[in-house]
């Protein structure tokens, strides 16, 4: 039967949820000092064949994620990876043990925030038009400078709380992902509390804890 995987985690924290994706059972077991969750869908055409079905699996998926993140931190798979059955799961942890194990234990209890920036001054730009020349740099080193402002206040006021930073910039806003450890995340979200505005203009929208999408290679 074929499987819906979700996460690894360490064995030593096992996590109970009462219903996965499309109201399945959550099924984990114990390989290799790695406990790994997944549930067997019957039905795979009607639990992920439409867009909205597909939508509300994904809702259901992060859900998961979440319960198990309140008791030990995670390293999920991308939704939706499918697997032909238990036998074909039972291989792939068997090659790739070693991976999952070094990743958990580099990434230890730390759960993952994320900030996105955005800048009042786009919402009047007209991105969609291309600009060369003088415009195009001074855009360039407008954007680069607020964003390296912004970058050096989050770090410098959260330094005692962060392990690791990420950052990507997408067309209209900017996100950092913080890797926190999970003792640090009161003082985290206080800090940047407390640090104040980062400059004129930028709004930023924090969201977590997640688990650690970011600082693990799939």
């Amino acid at each position: 039967m074929p499987c819906l995987l979700y996460c690894v985690t360490q064995s030593n924290k096992p996590v109970t949820v009462a219903a996965g994706v499309c109201d399945l059972v959550v099924q984990s077991r114990e390989w290799a000092e790695l406990l790994v969750y997944w549930s067997e869908l019957a039905d795979t055409e009607s639990c992920l064949g439409t867009p909205e079905s597909l939508k509300k699996a994904a809702l259901q998926f992060r859900q998961v994620l979440r319960e198990i993140l309140v008791v030990t931190t995670p390293i999920p798979f991308h939704f939706p990876t499918l697997l032909e059955s238990i036998d074909v799961l039972e291989q792939q942890l068997a090659a790739e043990q070693e991976l999952y194990r070094a990743a958990l234990r580099r990434i230890g209890d730390a759960v993952q925030y994320e900030i996105v920036g955005s800048w009042a001054a786009d919402d009047q730009t007209d991105l969609a038009t291309p600009v060369r020349g003088r415009e195009y740099l001074k855009r360039r080193q407008e954007a680069v400078g607020r964003i390296s402002a912004v970058d050096h206040k989050l770090k410098s006021v959260t330094a005692d709380s962060v392990r690791e930073w990420r950052s990507r910039q997408e067309r209209k806003a900017y996100r950092w992902f913080a890797l926190v450890p999970r003792e640090s995340r009161e003082r985290f979200i206080s800090s940047l509390r407390g640090a104040g505005p980062s400059s004129e203009g930028v709004r930023l929208r924090l969201s977590g804890p997640w688990p650690p999408s970011e600082f693990v290679r799939p």
